[in-house]
């Protein structure tokens, strides 16, 4: 993987999107490959935060709001003000709906989540498997993208 095709990946009409940089960045499997992804994301100016989170049932949400804040926060990637926060919970809301929709709330989840800003949009993706058993897992993404 190298720049110019990271590049070509996540740009649209000229401009890097910020939707498809996250949703590049959740999909993502080798940590190495990640990293060099979210550097370069980086350098192109944009602030870049990845977690994790797995579960099951109504305390999911919960914990991927609380994920999505604290890691945020955490790496600078949002300031500490009301509208920032307000913003990527909703992104981080929109982007669950989009992953969780008709999931049973007994079904386990495994997601990675990538967040990434410019200076007044901010993006949220959502990409793991749920199943009900091992054997049964299939993929699901969710995508937010918010004006701050």
């Amino acid at each position: 993987m190298n720049k110019e095709f990271i590049k070509e990946t996540i740009t649209k009409d000229g401009k890097v999107d910020i939707g498809k940089a996250a949703v590049f960045i959740s999909m993502i499997e080798s940590k190495n490959r990640e990293l060099f992804v979210k550097t370069y994301i980086e350098e192109l100016g944009l602030r870049v935060v990845i977690t994790e989170v797995a579960g099951s049932g109504g305390d999911l949400k919960k914990k991927i709001i609380n994920s999505c804040v604290g890691a945020a926060l955490n790496i600078d990637v949002i300031d500490k003000e009301a509208h920032h926060v307000h913003g990527l919970i909703h992104a981080a809301q929109e982007a669950g709906r989009g992953l969780m929709l008709d999931m049973p709330l007994d079904a386990n989840l495994h997601i990675k989540i990538a967040i990434v800003r410019s200076e007044h949009w901010i993006a949220v993706s959502m990409y793991g498997n749920s199943a009900y058993h091992i054997l049964s897992n299939h993929s699901r993404l969710g995508l937010g993208y918010v004006n701050i």
